[in-house]
C-alpha cells in the first residue's frame, strides 16, 4: 500500500529524498546513527544529521565515529536546535525519531510541535524492548501515533496498547542497536576479583516498582557480596544515573569492598557506557530492560532479575541467593542463543529498517 504522505511528492522530480536525524545524545547515537549511516551507504535516501556540541563533549569518541561514518553532521550548541527547530527541520522531507511527536513531553517538545504544525512526515524507531506505549501499556489504551511508520523489534504482545490505525503502521525489523565503540578500560583500577557480575536495574519507572522491590534487590546484592568476597559486583542504574528512590540504598553499598557502582558522573566507572561496563563483566543480571539484549548481543551470560515481561520468560530468572548462585555456576547459554535468534542479526535488521524507510519515502 502506498504511504499516506507519498502523494505530496507526486509530480516532483525524482531527486533524492532527505530525512532529518537529530542525534540528541547517546540513546539516539546508539539507535538512529547506525540506521542513518546505512541509509547513506545505500544511497537512496539522504540523512540530514544534527547533533548538539555538548554530546561530543560528554562522549569524545563520537567525534571519530562521525568522521568515519561518511555522514554530514551539523554540530551546534543545543540551544540553537531548541530555539530554531523549524530552520533545521526544513532541510529534509521527513524526520527519523525515537519519540513520536504526539507523545513528546520532554525537552525537545518544541521540535515535535513544529513537526505537527508543519505536518512533517515522521518515521519512528523503537529504542527500548520495554518501551512505553509500544511494548507495554502505561496509562491508556489505543494510543495514536503521528508517525507514518513504526519500526519495531517484534510483533505486539499486548494489542490494546496501540490504536487499530497505528497498528497498521507497524513494521517488524528486529533489534537494531550495534556496539558503537570497543569497550574502554575504567579510569581507576578495580578491586582484584575472580569474576565480575554486572547487576543492572531500571527502578526509575514510577508505578512499575515499589519501595519493597528496590529494597529486595539491594539486599540480595549485599548478601551475595558478603558471601562471595572474590566476586566483583558492578551495580548500574539506567544510563548510570542514581535517582532519589534508590539513592540511599546505593550509598549503603560503599561498605562492601567488592561492590562498585557504575555512575555516569563520578567514581572509577565515571562516563562509561553500557558497552564499556559489559566489557568488564563476565556475567550480567538485569531487570527486564534493553540491557538484557545489550548483554546477549555482546555474548555475556545473561539472566533477568524478577522478570516481569513475557519476552524474557525463557531466560534464567534471579529471585534469590540460590537462583543467583546457580546461574553463576551454570549459565544457560542456549536460552541466550534463542533470544538472539528471536530478535535477529543486527546488521540484517538495520538493512531491513532502511528498506522500510526507503519504501515509505520513495514508494518503492
Amino acid at each position: 500500500m502506498e504511504p499516506e504522505f507519498l502523494g505530496q511528492w507526486q509530480g516532483k522530480d525524482q531527486m533524492k529524498r532527505r530525512i532529518s536525524v537529530f542525534l540528541n545524545g547517546m540513546p539516539e547515537f546508539e539507535n538512529l546513527f547506525p540506521v542513518a549511516a546505512r541509509l547513506q551507504a545505500r544511497g537512496r535516501v539522504e540523512p540530514v544529521c544534527y547533533t548538539p556540541l555538548e554530546a561530543t563533549w560528554r562522549e569524545p569518541r563520537l567525534r571519530q565515529l562521525i568522521r568515519q561514518s561518511g555522514l554530514s553532521v551539523t554540530v551546534r550548541p543545543n540551544r540553537m536546535f531548541k530555539a530554531f527547530p523549524g530552520h533545521y527541520l526544513a532541510r529534509a522531507d521527513a524526520n527519523l525519531t525515537m519519540l513520536d511527536p504526539l507523545l513528546d513531553n520532554g525537552p525537545n517538545r518544541p521540535r515535535s510541535k513544529e513537526i505537527l504544525a508543519r505536518k512533517i512526515p515522521s518515521i519512528l524507531v523503537q529504542h527500548g524492548v520495554i518501551q512505553r506505549h509500544i511494548a507495554v501499556r502505561v496509562d491508556m489504551d489505543d494510543v495514536d501515533y503521528w508517525s507514518d511508520r513504526l519500526l519495531v523489534f517484534e510483533s505486539l504482545m499486548d494489542t490494546n496498547v496501540l490504536s487499530g490505525a497505528t497498528q497498521q503502521k507497524l513494521r517488524v525489523v528486529g533489534f537494531i542497536k550495534p556496539v558503537l565503540f570497543p569497550p574502554h578500560p575504567p579510569r581507576a583500577a578495580l578491586p582484584d576479583h575472580d569474576k565480575a557480575i554486572l547487576l543492572c536495574h531500571s527502578f526509575r519507572w514510577e508505578g512499575r516498582y515499589q519501595d519493597a522491590d528496590v529494597d529486595r534487590f539491594f539486599e540480595l546484592v549485599k548478601a551475595y557480596a558478603a558471601r562471595h568476597p572474590r566476586h566483583l559486583l558492578i551495580v548500574r542504574g539506567h544510563r548510570g544515573k542514581v535517582r532519589k528512590n534508590y539513592r540511599s540504598q546505593t550509598r549503603d553499598l560503599a561498605q562492601f569492598p567488592n561492590i562498585v557502582v557504575s555512575h555516569a558522573y563520578k567514581g572509577p566507572l565515571k562516563g562509561m557506557s553500557m558497552t564499556d561496563v559489559l566489557g568488564l563483566s563476565d556475567f550480567c543480571i538485569s531487570s527486564a530492560s534493553s540491557a538484557v539484549l545489550d548483554s546477549i548481543y555482546m555474548g555475556k551470560p545473561t539472566a533477568v532479575y524478577e522478570n516481569d515481561h513475557p519476552v524474557f520468560r525463557d531466560l534464567p530468572e534471579i529471585v534469590d541467593m540460590e537462583s543467583m548462585e546457580r546461574f553463576i555456576a551454570e549459565p544457560d547459554m542456549a536460552s541466550m542463543a534463542n533470544m538472539a535468534t528471536h530478535y535477529g542479526i543486527v546488521e540484517h535488521n538495520i538493512d531491513r529498517a532502511c528498506a522500510e524507510i526507503e519504501s515509505c519515502l520513495l514508494g518503492a
